[in-house]
């Protein structure tokens, strides 16, 4: 029998988490665009409720300004994430690093296109370029933040083995 190695199984379990990323985004995307708007205005209305001290509808105009921002910013956060796990991926191929980055933005940015035209077919939704833009960011700013932690794991690793 085969064993496994640790590489593999390592490689497994991420192309795994990015499946499950796919998914929860794949999830909501398929909301109705009634109850999309729903969740994103309670999580406007939770957010404003926390720095403001005025009723709901007092306070309904910042709402209704602020719940476009929360809108884009799920958007980017949640690509964000699968940024992360894209990049984290890539690191256990044998690609260079440009090449890494490259094949981790195109595709991100490939599903954010996937996921917009799933919008298109999803009641009271719509496919947006913009949308594609952020989401595209988000996947940026995660392969950023991915390797910046990463060079940072390095340089400790590095100084820990001087000094020891």
């Amino acid at each position: 029998m085969k064993k496994i190695g640790k590489e593999k199984i390592i490689k497994i379990l991420d192309i795994i988490l990015i499946i499950v990323w796919m998914i929860t985004v794949f999830m909501f995307s398929n909301q109705q665009g009634d109850k999309s708007s729903n969740t994103s205005k309670k999580v406007t209305i939770a957010v404003v409720q926390a720095i403001s001290d005025k009723s709901v509808e007092e306070n309904e105009n910042i709402i209704e300004q602020l719940d476009k921002v929360v809108r884009k910013l799920a958007h980017y956060s949640i690509y964000t994430l699968g940024g992360i796990l894209i990049i984290n991926y890539a690191y256990t191929t044998d690609k260079n690093i440009k090449q890494k980055i490259v094949y981790s933005i195109a595709f991100g940015a490939f599903y954010a296109i996937t996921d917009e035209l799933h919008q298109f077919f999803v009641s009271n939704r719509s496919a947006r370029i913009f949308d594609v833009g952020i989401d595209t960011l988000g996947v940026m700013t995660g392969i950023l933040i991915y390797i910046l932690i990463r060079k940072l794991f390095e340089k400790i690793r590095v100084h820990f083995r001087q000094n020891t």
